[in-house]
């Protein structure tokens, strides 16, 4: 971490930056018990759709402004990942996009090392194997998931994505019911 944190002091003297957290997560229709109670000696059957539909979430977090960005794409391939990347461009047309992560292999393949090569507006700085503790936007997923998943279950992915994305905007505009308690003080020195 200590290298990235290095690297990113050296880029602001030159650029306007962009710093973000980013990381896929994966949500489903089917139900994803937690924890639930019942009487002794009954049982409680979970309702489960007929046919399981999954999709991945791919999210960025602003450090600066807290704000998540996501995009949806049917499968967390390179590709997709390439086009979250164009829409995270969209949004900071006018900054060095500063994209801290994990080892993840849609992350270094062929297809995006060469994209980034050719690319002046972006760089990837690759967090420690192993070490989801230091990718703030692991926590904001966990956050999520417990919201979605709860106590519902879904028929359809299109159910879970209209979810996700009202809590989302609901994060993003500080309208949530109860606040989530990230402390980003850790990562001060990133901003």
């Amino acid at each position: 971490m200590d290298e990235i944190v290095s690297t990113i002091e050296s880029k602001q003297n030159e650029h306007a930056l962009a710093v973000l957290f980013v990381d896929e997560s994966h949500f489903s229709n089917q139900p994803y018990v937690q924890r639930g109670w019942q009487r002794a000696k009954a049982k409680r059957k979970v309702h489960q759709p007929k046919r399981r539909h999954s999709k991945t979430i791919f999210g960025a977090l602003d450090l600066q402004s807290q704000r998540v960005y996501w995009k949806q794409a049917p499968k967390g391939n390179a590709g997709a990942f390439m086009a979250f990347l164009h829409q995270l461009h969209q949004n900071f047309p006018e900054k060095l996009l500063v994209l801290i992560l994990d080892n993840c292999s849609i992350h270094q393949s062929k297809k995006v090392k060469a994209f980034v090569a050719k690319t002046a507006w972006l760089e990837l700085e690759h967090l420690a194997p192993y070490s989801p503790e230091y990718n703030p936007i692991e926590r904001f997923w966990r956050w999520l998931k417990s919201k979605i998943y709860g106590c519902k279950s879904y028929q359809t992915m299109a159910e879970v994505v209209s979810k996700i994305r009202k809590l989302i905007w609901h994060y993003n505009e500080g309208r949530l019911v109860t606040t989530i308690r990230f402390n980003f003080s850790a990562y001060a020195t990133l901003l």
